[in-house]
């Protein structure tokens, strides 16, 4: 990777006027930037640690947004205190011609004056799901779209080193993608919808599908459904067009024809390595279906999955890369602690500034201390409301983890219609997620591991389903988020309150967005959402807004 070329002269080079690496060696500043192709995100590490990871869609409101991450840089340099030029490094994830020039220009326009380092996509990516985890060593399989495709690799300390297969050089992401596409969703940003479609499906056409693999890698988006019109025999969905039996069914094929496909490789890495910890990142690494029957299939002792799994995670790659590998610093590990602090790396939003927000706009509002806001808000719960939950610093990733969340009653069958139509304003077929106090896990869930960051299906024990309705799909599955109380204290003890009241120690936790927008960010963001869709009360820190009391919102605040 450096041609040659001992680290001391590469430090040097680093730097305008020669400086070496013993006059920054004092915890330097480090970004990790991803860009230019979907799910634009920096993350800012120091002394090893992450300061901030976010995502450029929060601010700029664009779904996926590809864009340079400007909005997301001069936060993060805004919260430090710093200029562009305190940063010791900047990194990026891809060392193609095209984006080297693009991010050189990019950082001379906001004056940035020293080197970046360039590393390439599929090391960036076994980097995001290797060096924050907890393992000492592991194997690693990223399980990416058509840009990265498939990528084996085995981290021990500070190394990671690829394994090559020439069995294994496809890209079940773009596979996936591609049914995507055909059943009239948006590649690369709607998978998540055919893996819940395909609950309610039967994989008639996996075979199919399968057999066809080569001749569908090999042919590009804007040709990908009149091929597999001609294999299926049917037509491509078109968008808004009623999900038939059929639909059902080829999403039900391709997520078995990934899940056995993903298994075989699995299989292998295990096999021919005797490791027995696994790490996962790319597209497919948020298929919780997956990454439960890699669970079922009891190879791996543990599996740790980046919670941002796409390109956004490669931003975390990046900055410890140079940390870890550029700077050859010490992996230092603790037992079953990663190093993403339960993806909570976000902006936040205190008191002052969201009253400061309410007051200038003559929103009414109640405050609360916080000691009571628990049992306040799982009583509001409790009577079947519909409560924004806006705390903290956000979430990294497409999970929401409770603190950008729409939190309800998970006894309460009615409120998955009610969510889905009136709020998430999306499809019916969607289910919803639950958060569970991880003590209680077992009494509800067949699940003998942790799942902090919402990324594996358990099913719902028999006994449990009528009681917790709402967050069974169709197939008694649901997608958990466990929780520790050290993990999200006030969270933690909202649950707790309403388990003291019912018994039942599951929540609805839905992201707090609607259908095809990035989750909430700002104060602002919060209540446009509140007030657009049947949400009944919004908290934002300590302060409660109820729905019944808010008049028509301001043009100002759209």
């Amino acid at each position: 990777m450096f041609r040659g070329k001992t680290k001391q002269k590469l430090y040097a080079k680093c730097y305008k006027g020669g400086q070496v690496y013993e006059q920054i060696q004092n915890r330097p500043y480090i970004l990790g930037i991803s860009c230019f192709y979907y799910d634009s995100a920096i993350c800012l590490v120091k002394d090893g640690e992450i300061l901030y990871a976010v995502q450029e869609e929060r601010f700029s409101r664009k779904k996926h947004d590809p864009n340079f991450p400007l909005n997301s840089i001069r936060y993060c340099l805004k919260k430090e205190k710093i200029d562009i030029n305190d940063l010791d490094f900047i990194g990026f994830y891809d060392n193609s011609f095209k984006n080297r020039f693009k991010i050189l220009y990019e950082l001379k326009k906001i004056n940035f004056r020293k080197k970046v380092i360039f590393f390439d996509k599929k090391t960036s990516y076994l980097a995001s799901a290797f060096y924050p985890s907890y393992f000492k060593e592991a194997v690693i399989l990223v399980n990416d779209g058509d840009k990265v495709g498939l990528v084996l690799g085995r981290g021990k300390d500070n190394i990671i080193e690829p394994i090559k297969n020439k069995d294994f050089n496809y890209s079940l992401g773009k596979l996936y993608s591609a049914i995507t596409h055909y059943l009239g969703f948006k590649e690369n940003s709607d998978e998540y919808k055919v893996m819940g479609l395909s609950g309610y499906g039967k994989p008639k056409y996996k075979d199919l599908i399968l057999k066809n693999k080569d001749r569908l890698l090999n042919t590009s988006f804007k040709k990908i459904n009149k091929v597999l019109e001609e294999i299926l025999d049917r037509p491509a969905r078109k968008k808004d067009v009623e999900i038939t039996e059929f639909h059902m069914d080829i999403a039900s094929s391709i997520q078995k024809a990934t899940e056995e496909e993903t298994l075989k490789i699995t299989e292998y890495l295990y096999k021919t390595t005797g490791c027995v910890n696994l790490c996962l990142s790319g597209q497919l690494a948020l298929n919780c279906l997956i990454n439960s029957e890699i669970l079922k299939q009891g190879f791996f002792k543990d599996i740790w999955i980046q919670p941002a799994s796409t390109d956004a995670g490669c931003a975390v790659g990046v900055a410890f890369l140079i940390w870890y590998k550029y700077l050859n610093n010490k992996r230092i590990i603790t037992d079953y602690q990663d190093k993403m602090k339960n993806a909570f790396l976000g902006p936040s939003y205190s008191d002052e500034e969201i009253e400061n927000f309410l007051k200038s706009n003559g929103i009414p509002y109640k405050k609360l201390d916080y000691s009571v806001i628990p049992k306040i808000t799982a009583e509001l719960i409790i009577k079947g409301n519909i409560v924004g939950w806006f705390q903290a610093r956000i979430e990294f990733g497409p999970r929401a983890l409770g603190s950008r969340s729409i939190l309800a009653d998970s006894r309460n069958f009615q409120l998955k219609d009610r969510l889905n139509a009136k709020v998430k304003f999306r499809e019916d077929f969607r289910p919803l997620a639950p958060t569970v106090l991880f003590e209680k896990k077992d009494e509800f869930f067949n699940l003998n591991r942790e799942s902090q960051y919402m990324l594996f299906v358990a099913e719902v024990k028999k006994d449990k389903i009528n009681q917790i309705p709402a967050v069974t799909h169709i197939d008694n599955s649901s997608r958990i988020q466990t929780i520790k109380r050290e993990q999200n204290p006030l969270y933690y003890d909202t649950i707790y309150e309403f388990y003291k009241e019912t018994g039942c120690p599951v929540i609805i936790n839905t992201s707090f967005n609607t259908k095809d927008e990035p989750i909430v960010l700002t104060p602002q963001d919060a209540y446009r959402c509140f007030m657009r869709t049947e949400m009944d009360y919004l908290l934002m820190g300590s302060f409660l807004l109820d729905k019944k009391e808010q008049r028509p919102i301001e043009k100002s605040l759209f």
